[in-house]
């Protein structure tokens, strides 16, 4: 939902912390990949990759120091423009727009989007990781339905699975999965949140 962009982000922000410069992280470095570019960092979960996307795609006006610069605005910006919109998360019902959005800026916005239209029983070629037209009358089709209650902990349980496939689960894996225990929780109270609303209008 539209209104709770700030509350979403400001959750993702806690979770990704400010500056790192970690040189085996292929977030850390402009061209995407180890070794790859300029070892100059990520701020706010920012990667270096998406900072040379957002300035243009020059990689040499990305330093050390203009990663380090990145303030909440920025930050905001970006996740707006190249997270949250691509996800459509304007069109999804609270909760399932935390879930969504949380998990593609960690995970990859294709990945986010599929799992999602597998939770809402797309199939074959609908799998298509653009949250359109289709995908939204999905969604809002399966949220009326006796599966739609139980959305939130089909992507808990999807997102759980996915970080326990990735190569880095033995490093990162408890951050992971803690993580996606919180974006539960904050998905099912803005869900809660939203049901109450027309009760108290």
């Amino acid at each position: 939902m539209q209104t709770n962009f700030i509350t979403i982000t400001d959750f993702t922000l806690g979770e990704e912390g400010l500056y790192q410069c970690c040189k085996s992280d292929s977030g850390n470095w402009t061209g995407g990949a180890v070794g790859h570019g300029f070892l100059v960092g990520t701020m706010r979960g920012i990667s270096a990759a998406t900072m040379v996307r957002w300035l243009g795609g020059k990689p040499g006006q990305v330093t050390g120091k203009v990663m380090q610069s990145i303030d909440v605005p920025t930050f905001q910006a970006i996740a707006r423009a190249f997270y949250w919109r691509p996800l459509n998360c304007d069109l999804l019902p609270a909760g399932l727009d935390a879930m969504v959005f949380d998990f593609g800026f960690n995970a990859g916005i294709r990945v986010a989007a599929r799992q999602l239209q597998a939770a809402v029983g797309m199939k074959g070629a609908a799998l298509d990781g653009d949250i359109g037209p289709a995908t939204i009358s999905a969604v809002l089709d399966a949220m009326g339905s006796p599966a739609g209650p139980h959305l939130i902990g089909t992507l808990t349980d999807m997102q759980a699975a996915y970080y326990r496939n990735c190569r880095q689960f033995n490093v990162f894996g408890e951050d992971w999965i803690d993580r996606t225990i919180r974006r539960e929780a904050l998905a099912n109270a803005l869900a809660q949140k939203a049901a109450r609303a027309p009760a108290a209008a």
